[in-house]
């Protein structure tokens, strides 16, 4: 398991990042930085073509037992305006149908709060009432992002229709790990959640994801960490994660955290994208509407990469006309923005296939 050898990855990267980032040019915006995003863009274009995979999230419910610093969802949120919502099966159905139906979507991510009323024998009709209605349209991708689970329940969300998961590390910074996540609730294990991907893979999922939250942290040894990561669990599993989450904090009305100096300015978010697809261009990045859609485009260059479109952070936000949100996002309207996304060059494929799928030489 990674955990036996993480303290002295965690060492090692704490001495000295991976390069380039520990070089003092590196995000400063210069010749570094261009030369890293070229050589991604090609990388990423022999790979993938400049194929992009569209897909939305879809909030389940907002009920939390956890209480992460940083997270308005989070139990003893102090926003007046946060109502907490758990969507029932035929509002679940109303949301998907609308995602489908009415904007192309034949991606969804179901995304769940630490909900302690809802259990994986629940997220499993979820992903099947999910997949049965995207079926209709062709072949139905369901992701799923919620707490960590075993293998065996892994394996039971793949039989009912689940195509991926993804889990946020958040940070590999232990210490500040344990700050940010205090009580003993699930989410507190930082071990079991850094295990998850191996649980995963074991499982059989087509597509796992794993990722950071940018700004929690010192990125510099964050985003290295997920580098040995990676390659550890390519030779210990014969296969690491295919998804990388880039989410980079957002404010959020109702927890009191303070990311002080360590939210990555753009271009250093910008270069450490460039960095990670340049050393694993397979990897899809998990491009997200907490980005301005410029950013989202160049996060995007030579395609490979899940592109958000659509996005409502609060249960019952497309259809049924709930308020709140976990955190402050752009909404980037399938039917009006795909075709900015084919003057940039990108090509969504709305029914999108592994990674594996792609090799398209330049």
């Amino acid at each position: 398991m990674f955990s036996s050898v993480f303290e002295s990855f965690w060492r090692q990267v704490s001495a000295k990042p991976e390069p380039p980032l520990d070089q003092p040019d590196f995000g400063a915006g210069g010749a570094l930085d261009a030369a890293l995003a070229a050589r991604a863009r090609l990388r990423k274009l022999e790979h993938f073509g400049g194929f992009v995979f569209p897909v939305s999230p879809l909030y389940v419910t907002s009920v939390c037992k956890e209480r992460c610093t940083y997270c308005n969802y989070r139990a003893g949120s102090t926003d007046p305006d946060l109502k907490r919502v758990r969507l029932t099966e035929a509002q679940l159905e109303r949301e998907v149908r609308f995602l489908a139906e009415e904007r192309g979507l034949r991606a969804v991510e179901l995304v769940y709060a630490s909900d302690p009323l809802l259990r994986t024998d629940d997220i499993c009709r979820h992903v099947e009432l999910t997949a049965r209605i995207l079926a209709r349209h062709g072949r139905p991708i369901v992701g799923l992002s919620a707490e960590p689970v075993s293998a065996d329940e892994y394996r039971r969300l793949r039989d009912a229709g689940l195509t991926f998961s993804v889990v946020w590390m958040e940070t590999y910074d232990p210490q500040r790990y344990r700050e940010l996540h205090p009580g003993r609730q699930t989410k507190s294990d930082f071990f079991w959640r850094l295990e998850s991907y191996e649980r995963m893979i074991e499982a059989g999922l087509e597509g796992v994801g794993y990722g950071v939250l940018s700004g929690l942290s010192d990125w510099r040894r964050d985003w290295s960490m997920l580098a040995l990561h990676q390659r550890w669990l390519r030779r210990a599993c014969g296969r690491g994660p295919n998804i990388l989450g880039i989410p980079r904090l957002r404010p959020a009305p109702g927890a009191p955290f303070d990311p002080g100096g360590f939210l990555p300015s753009d271009a250093a978010f910008r270069s450490l994208v460039a960095w990670h697809n340049a050393l694993f261009p397979d990897v899809m990045p998990f491009v997200s509407t907490r980005e301005e859609f410029e950013t989202c485009l160049q996060l995007a260059a030579g395609g490979g990469c899940l592109f958000t479109l659509n996005c409502s952070t609060v249960p019952g936000g497309y259809t049924l006309d709930h308020h709140g949100a976990q955190f402050h996002t752009g909404n980037y309207d399938a039917l009006r923005f795909t075709p900015r996304l084919r003057a940039a060059g990108l090509q969504p494929d709305w029914a999108w296939r592994a990674a594996s799928c792609y090799t398209v030489s330049v």
